[in-house]
């Protein structure tokens, strides 16, 4: 089966308040990213991870430098980069133009990286128990090995794995080809059209009630009115109508507050945006005027074209940078605000209706009454009778429609292709436990893939990484799912002993297919060769450095303004 691959070519991190960076270049095949502990090696690995939207956990001394990382990626011979602002995104092609932005992962990045890569598995959200595109994180799962989880426990890898109930059988099942993509797609219908046939039974059996209580009162001759029965109840209906308005006049006041700060947002906005634009030509004209005087933009003083002067506006753009990103965050609050409190509104404007309406109606009855006749009754029957046949109607129309996908789906629950690929795995992960020296585990029982394996003491890593490449090698047998990076973090685990360590790094090696690419961290390589392409962070605790900064700030500040430019038009 054709795959197509994905590469990582270049990853950026840079921190403005820090004024460091750290640029890293990735090999196409092999990458090594060693030195001792503490030099950066995992916070290199997880702020690959993180440009592209699945979140690690970063500890609170990372969490400081407020870190804008910039990823350059290939997907299907295409070059990509992918810039990410605290939680806001922004993709790239390789001139730097901006394809798209984002400033949410589940409503955003994740169909457009689902349709990007031709990923059809749909999850079901734990809050809503609706179907949606796998996050980033999911989609990623299945190729890293995270040093502080994945070791023990898979399929644990990243934060936030908690907004899908139960993923876990499906991410397997897909990974593995068990029920390739045609079988999510067919779920996703399945579970619309579930839903649709809830909402319409719902409303015929409220339908059928309503008639059942209309033919209890309705009168058999022409009726007459009990005026002081009418006058209560008209008297009823204005208080509760009077009630109605002095709430719906409560919202309305609260949301033409909150338009009121979206107001003066949109306008600190434009003035900040405005600032960085004016601060920007200012900084190149003394790049390009360096005898001149520099004006300041909010004052209007003059100053001398010194390097102090430009650091200054380099200073003051960012400080107006982080000013717009907060901003941004403070918008989307306030956007919020405005649908709840419209939707209050609205809901409370419908009501006022609805009894404004029985108002009318019972006036109404006062001035029709005469005119009633037991014609009416029948009139009513038959409108009850005609919508209930619209409902038999429509829900015959989807259940047959639903059978049918139902029936396309459970041809592809292939009893015979799901046995021969539990046979694959078992075979894979049986070759792969002896070559890692796990003798306390084996295949036999399999007969699905399972969760996880554990086995005894310092046999549960390696137990854990013949249960990966199993995962792997069945995936790039019986899918055509994209060929993502595998990436391993400090395989060494649980003190093993070092004809283990040994075998570890070497069965990594030599059992990585060539068409993936490999990026493993590692303090030492115990013994084994590798002549490869090496990332050698060396300062303890410090992996960004401030001579890097300039370069790195040049490249990202560009992207940077596009995105956030990008986000103020759509705000």
């Amino acid at each position: 089966m054709e795959r197509k691959q994905l590469l990582l070519k270049q990853l950026i991190i840079l921190s403005i308040p820090e004024k460091s960076a750290k640029k890293v270049t990735f090999h196409p095949q092999r990458n090594l990213i060693t030195g001792e502990n503490d030099v950066g090696k995992s916070s290199i690995i997880k702020s690959i991870y993180h440009s592209l939207g699945a979140d690690v956990h970063f500890d609170n001394v990372w969490k400081k430098a407020d870190a804008i990382s910039l990823l350059t990626f290939s997907y299907s011979n295409e070059d990509y980069m992918i810039l990410r602002s605290r939680d806001h995104f922004g993709l790239f092609d390789i001139q730097g133009n901006l394809i798209q932005s984002f400033d949410s992962i589940i409503k955003g990045l994740s169909p457009y990286f689902a349709k990007l890569f031709n990923n059809k598995l749909q999850l079901k959200q734990s809050q809503t128990n609706q179907r949606i595109p796998a996050s980033p994180a999911i989609q990623f799962l299945p190729f890293y090995i995270d040093q502080d989880k994945s070791w023990t426990k898979p399929w644990d890898s990243f934060e936030g794995l908690g907004v899908f109930g139960g993923f876990k059988r499906d991410l397997i099942n897909f990974v593995t080809g068990i029920r390739p993509n045609e079988y999510f797609l067919l779920s996703e219908q399945i579970d619309q059209l579930s839903a649709k046939l809830i909402i319409l039974k719902n409303e015929s059996g409220a339908l059928i009630s309503a008639k059942k209580a209309v033919e209890k009162h309705m009168p058999k001759a022409t009726f007459d009115i009990d005026i002081r029965a009418f006058k209560k109840d008209i008297d009823r209906l204005l208080v509760k109508l009077e009630a109605l308005k002095n709430k719906e006049n409560k919202y309305r006041k609260n949301l033409i507050k909150q338009k009121n700060k979206e107001v003066f947002i949109d306008n600190e906005i434009n003035l900040v945006s405005k600032t960085i634009r004016e601060i920007n030509k200012d900084y190149d004209h003394s790049l390009n005027e360096l005898d001149c005087e520099i004006t300041c933009p909010t004052c209007n003083a003059t100053y001398e074209n010194s390097m102090v002067s430009r650091f200054g506006l380099l200073k003051d753009i960012d400080t107006c940078r982080s000013l717009l990103s907060d901003y941004l965050e403070d918008k989307k609050k306030i956007a919020k605000e405005v649908v709840k409190l419209e939707s209050q509104l609205n809901l409370q404007i419908a009501k006022v209706r609805e009894i404004t309406s029985l108002l009318d109606e019972k006036k109404g009855k006062v001035r029709l009454k005469d005119l009633i006749q037991n014609e009416s009754s029948k009139q009513v029957k038959e409108i009850f009778n005609r919508s209930h046949s619209n409902y038999s109607i429509q829900i015959d129309e989807v259940e047959e429609k639903k059978s049918g996908l139902e029936a396309d789906r459970s041809k592809l629950n292939n009893k015979e292709r799901k046995d021969s690929i539990i046979s694959s795995f078992n075979a894979f992960i049986d070759l792969f436990l002896i070559k890692l020296n796990v003798h306390t585990l084996n295949s036999d029982g399999f007969s699905d893939i399972p969760l996880s394996v554990r086995s005894q003491g310092s046999d549960t890593p390696r137990a854990l990484l013949a249960y990966y490449y199993a995962i792997l090698f069945t995936s790039k047998e019986f899918t055509s799912l994209p060929l993502f990076p595998l990436v391993i973090d400090s395989p060494n685990q649980q003190d093993q002993d070092a004809t283990n360590r040994n075998k570890i790094i070497k069965f990594i090696f030599e059992n990585t297919p060539d068409d993936y690419q490999l990026i493993l961290g590692t303090v030492d390589l115990h013994g084994v060769e590798y002549d490869g392409h090496n990332i050698s962070p060396a300062t303890k605790l410090k992996l960004l450095d401030n001579d890097e900064f300039e370069e790195s700030y040049n490249m990202v500040s560009p992207l940077l303004d596009r995105l956030q430019a990008s986000l103020v038009a759509g705000k």
